[in-house]
């Protein structure tokens, strides 16, 4: 499985607005950018495709900005990098292991592998669809925290 850059940078954005999402403010282009180091001319693009997905809502004019459309705790993971980078192990033969006409699978039996391949990408859905973008904040909280130290 492999996370695009443009993938990599929607989750960070969508990291941002979930940090400030009990605040009710609107995260403005400029600040998700420096946060978040994600080129501002990239971000624009990926905040309207979360927009027109419905994740992310937008307010115009000044004091306008972006921010969830849903509560971080009912948008995972997984949503946001199948939205932005399509499936997330995707198979070179189709559900009878017969090739697909663009490169796929030669097996003209079926393959063992398919079995296999298939564990995985629903293991790693798993891992993903579990954690949600709440709980990613809170991670981030807990590793910005300072630690004492008695």
């Amino acid at each position: 499985m492999r996370i695009s850059a443009k993938g990599e940078y929607a989750i960070l954005a969508m990291l941002d607005l979930a940090q400030a999402y009990d605040s009710e403010e609107v995260r403005t282009l400029e600040e998700i950018s420096n946060e978040q180091s994600v080129p501002h001319p990239f971000l624009v693009q990926i905040l309207l495709e979360l927009k027109r997905s419905g994740l992310v809502e937008s307010r115009r004019g000044a004091g306008g900005g972006y921010r969830l459309a849903r509560h971080p705790r009912d948008i995972s993971l997984g949503e946001v990098i199948r939205l932005i980078d399509g499936p997330l192990l995707p198979f070179k033969c189709n559900e009878n292991g017969h090739h697909d006409g663009e490169g796929g699978c030669a097996h003209k039996t079926g393959c063992v592998l398919r079995s296999v391949w298939t564990d995985v990408r629903d293991a790693i859905e798993r891992v993903i669809d579990d954690v949600s973008f709440e709980e990613l904040a809170r991670r981030q909280e807990n590793m910005n925290s300072p630690m004492y130290y008695i």
